[in-house]
């Protein structure tokens, strides 16, 4: 084979790869970075003409281009996605040699080895439906999933929070379980880690998180214009209980599947706590703030 037919092959290869890993994990993909990836794993191809491939092609080796191509192709900004993408990228090449060689070994080929080489034989087209129909299984099954997580982006949204002439822009996601409600007003809460909204909030609230000190009492060194927009909510979770924060901007532009509100009374409770969450969610929108609308005061 030609050195160009073995980078065509595996450029087209990985990158079929790449993409039905990107359907498993519901995640969306531009054409540069699916390139990207492809052209590192097709080059890595490469390694077999040197002499020390046997080392490239190791498993040290194939892990480590294979963590590559998922960053280059996906970029995930925690440890816990780069390994569930490594994971699904990793059960895809599975998924699709398994079922080449499903395909050949059902329809009856046997392979040859002749001075060291791997040959396979022409197959016996009479056996070839069984490895259709277990190919078409299997395929369904990752079609099925790859169903239930584009449904999941469904409750995927963009928030834009302003708080005077500072503005940040997070990714947040729909969580019908959070329940979670102003005692006061009784307006929907929603959930952020404080990390991704410390830059809107006040000097002595930051330094109180970042210390580890309770921030309930930093709300009594917050300024008097300012003040106003904090509040305390008690919470109970199967994990812990007590008091959080609770944050209002001045503005929230909330956009996502053809949506769009600008809003000025959404409230979010702050966790020390980093959420963990899939699609690199940073908020847990409450279902019930498209009903709600408490106008709010600034």
């Amino acid at each position: 084979m030609y050195v160009e037919d073995l980078l065509a092959l595996n450029l087209l290869m990985n990158g079929f790869l790449l993409y039905l890993a990107a359907c498993l994990t519901g995640r969306k993909i531009k054409g540069g970075r699916l390139l990207a990836g492809s052209l590192v794993t097709a080059l890595y191809s490469l390694a077999a003409y040197l002499p020390a491939s046997v080392i490239f092609f190791s498993w040290a080796g194939k892990i480590i281009v294979s963590i590559l191509a998922v960053l280059l192709t996906f970029r995930p900004r925690r440890a816990i996605e780069t390994i569930r993408l490594c994971a699904a990228f990793v059960f895809t090449t599975f998924f699709v040699a398994g079922t080449i060689f499903s395909f050949y070994f059902f329809a009856g080929g046997q392979p040859v080895i002749r001075g060291g080489i791997f040959y396979l034989s022409l197959p016996q087209p009479g056996l070839l439906f069984k490895g259709s129909v277990a190919a078409f299984l299997l395929f369904a099954g990752i079609c099925f999933y790859s169903i239930r997580q584009r449904k999941r982006q469904g409750l995927c949204y963009q928030l834009q929070v302003f708080d005077g002439d500072k503005k940040i822009t997070v990714p947040a996601l729909l969580d019908t379980g959070n329940q979670l409600r102003d005692p006061l007003t009784g307006s929907p809460l929603c959930v952020a880690s404080y990390r991704i909204l410390r830059v809107l909030l006040p000097q002595k609230l930051q330094e109180a998180y970042e210390r580890g000190s309770d921030p309930v009492s930093a709300l009594g060194e917050i300024p008097d214009s300012t003040a106003a927009r904090f509040g305390v909510v008690p919470f109970r979770s199967l994990e812990s209980s007590g008091v959080l924060v609770t944050y209002r901007p001045t503005l929230v532009v909330l956009e996502g599947n053809g949506y769009r509100e600008e809003r000025n009374d959404l409230s979010f409770a702050l966790t020390s706590k980093p959420l963990q969450l899939e699609n690199e969610a940073e908020v847990l929108l409450h279902p019930q703030i498209f009903n709600f609308s408490g106008g709010g005061d600034d």
